[in-house]
């Protein structure tokens, strides 16, 4: 249904106030000068024969790279090989430092591509052998300078940064990272260990130990045995990635004995403690002249970035808790579901095709209501993550921790809709409805929350008119065809066919039924998730002959009669689905054209009686 997948490593976890902390020059990626212009000469300073200019150089590129059409430039005249070459080799420290950030914030910024480039390149060699020199320099921390220390904590933090965004890139440079530095776990919890380390290069450590301890068996093995525990003295940030280390150690360890309750609830109480408007506030660019120019990193900019990189944290940690919670309880109660199904296979055409949530609903019903984890979320959970809605920044991980929360208490305790949801259909509708600044993800996720809380209190849908129906068919048309918004546009289709069922205004049943009819009369030109969910929705519809629009709309609108013809089409498209690339997506396929089947030989039998 609407319910978000898991956030794996490819998310991009940090705020973009953090990239290039290290970087100090006041160069403005805002500057008018062409991008070509301002890289050369910088690329060339890294070359300098003065340490201090090629220092300066790599410092202003870290600040630069945020500004995607001066980094564009900078990968073209060779940044990368550049600081492979010569930066991590320089006889500076203070070069091989900045030569770190600059990759570190390549990496945040570009993703995938440049870290798989560094991967080739060998950068995890080149890693082990800088961390084995931290380990021995941390060892003798009390014989530095406060001058050595500062240099030894920015090295630090940029390559755990930069081994975070390397194995939240993909799986395969992951697993690299876990079979090529096999003491890493054990170094980064000595880091959240030794008090003499100040808390930024804490809440990177601990940022590190959360991304690849995701689904990683072996890393994980690292952790427990270390025999680690927190002494609550971390930071929020810090506090709140470890307490991401502990499900990913209850979702992954057989062995583990972690409460998720108490789990849970040191995520709501961190984020209820934290005060966002301040962060925020505090966060705001400074901007001189009409030049934003770079943050300071003093006391009180760190702090606030910690909050807010926190709160970051602990909404992705719901959105994954409330996933989980749905996955779980489905597989304990598929063996049941089975036998429901065997014990019922006299059914007629049409039993057959209603809804199998239902099923999971009438078994879970008690159990989730008893649920203390579910409780929680439900009570107290809710209430603060819809207030994130509020802070744009915060804006589409608070609606992403709300869908999965919503589809969750469908599953689990649908009772929730009769106090909860009605307060945040409201909501969500006028934010979806009345702000013009909502990017995709937020615009997915207000409309999957709609989809939940509609489907099971669907005394929502008579509120909706033709023209907020037509408003969801403009938005699905012109959203385009590219890969992006297929989430959005499936959602949109969920959504009307809530709407459509049941609805006191024909005409808005009639709209919603044409447009759901439409999608599937053109198969062949479009993704066969919007068809699946646009059939799944015309079942629902006209599954009972005595509502009032089937005559007029179904049998009127020859339904029957194109579905028939388009059904050899439906049959291909799952066909072409490959099964061992998307098993989920064929197996919804199947029982798609299975029910059409049955569809229509069960309206085929009702047409009769209308002759």
């Amino acid at each position: 249904m609407g319910k978000a997948k898991k956030l794996s490593r490819n998310s991009l976890l940090r705020v973009s106030a953090l990239r290039g902390s290290r970087a100090q020059a006041v160069t403005s990626p805002s500057s008018s000068a062409p991008a070509q212009e301002q890289a050369i000469p910088l690329i060339k300073q890294l070359s300098s024969a003065n340490p201090k200019d090629r220092a300066l150089a790599g410092s202003a590129i870290a600040n630069l790279i945020e500004n995607p059409v001066i980094r564009h430039a900078l990968l073209k005249e060779k940044l990368v090989q550049t600081v492979l070459e010569q930066s991590l080799t320089d006889s500076s420290q203070e070069v091989i430092v900045e030569g770190f950030g600059v990759l570190r914030n390549l990496a945040l910024e570009e993703g995938y591509d440049v870290c798989v480039f560094l991967w080739r390149k060998d950068i995890l060699g080149i890693v082990l052998k800088y961390l084995e020199k931290i380990e021995t320099d941390i060892a003798h921390l009390k014989d530095s300078n406060a001058a050595q220390k500062t240099l030894l904590f920015n090295l630090t933090e940029n390559i755990l940064s930069l081994l975070t965004s390397l194995g939240r890139s993909s799986d395969d440079i992951c697993d690299s990272i876990v079979s090529r530095l096999p003491s890493l776990p054990i170094f980064v919890l000595d880091i959240l260990a030794n008090q003499a380390i100040p808390e930024f290069v804490k809440a990177i450590a601990a940022e590190n130990l959360y991304i690849l301890s995701e689904e990683n068996a072996a890393y994980i093995d690292k952790i427990q045995s270390s025999g680690f525990t927190s002494d609550g003295k971390l930071g929020v940030a810090a506090q709140m990635y470890l307490s991401g280390v502990q499900y990913n150690i209850f979702e992954t360890s057989r062995t583990a004995s972690i409460d998720l309750l108490d789990l849970v609830r040191s995520v709501y109480e961190g984020l209820r403690g934290i005060d966002i408007d301040e962060a925020i506030k505090i966060m705001q660019p400074n901007t001189v002249g009409g030049v934003v120019q770079p943050p300071t990193y003093e006391n009180n900019y760190r702090s606030a970035q910690d909050s807010f990189i926190a709160a970051q944290v602990g909404l992705e940690m719901l959105t994954d808790v409330s996933e989980g919670l749905v996955m779980r309880s489905q597989t304990a109660t598929q063996g049941r579901q089975t036998e429901t199904e065997e014990d019922n296979d006299d059914n007629d055409e049409m039993d057959a095709i209603e809804d199998e949530s239902q099923m999971v609903i009438d078994s879970e019903m008690m159990d989730g209501g008893n649920n203390p984890v579910v409780a929680l979320l439900l009570e107290d959970v809710l209430p603060l993550v819809t207030r994130f809605v509020e802070y744009q920044e915060l804006r589409s991980r608070a609606l992403l921790a709300l869908n999965n929360m919503t589809w969750t208490f469908n599953s689990l305790v649908p009772q929730w809709a009769i106090s909860k949801a009605d307060v945040l259909w409201s909501r969500i509708l006028s934010l979806l409805h009345s702000s013009d600044d909502l990017d995709l993800e937020s615009r997915t996720g207000c409309v999957g929350i709609l989809w939940a809380s509609g489907k099971l209190k669907r005394k929502f849908a008579p509120e909706i008119g033709v023209n907020q129906v037509r408003w969801f068919i403009r938005a699905f048309q012109e959203s385009g065809e590219v890969q992006e918004v297929l989430e959005f546009k499936v959602r949109i289709v969920g959504l009307l066919g809530i709407f459509a069922l049941p609805h006191e205004d024909s005409d808005v049943t009639k709209e919603i039924s044409v447009f759901l009819l439409t999608q599937v009369l053109a198969v062949q030109n479009r993704p066969a998730e919007i068809v699946i969910e646009a059939l799944n929705a015309i079942y629902d519809i006209f599954a009972d002959k005595t509502y009032p629009f089937d005559y007029e709309i179904f049998v009127k609108g020859e339904f029957l009669n194109h579905l028939t013809k388009v059904q050899p089409q439906v049959k291909q498209m799952a066909k072409k689905i490959d099964r061992r690339k998307y098993l989920q997506l064929r197996t919804k396929a199947d029982e798609v054209v299975v029910n059409l089947q049955r569809f229509i030989a069960y309206k085929a039998k009702e047409s009769k009686e209308y002759r």
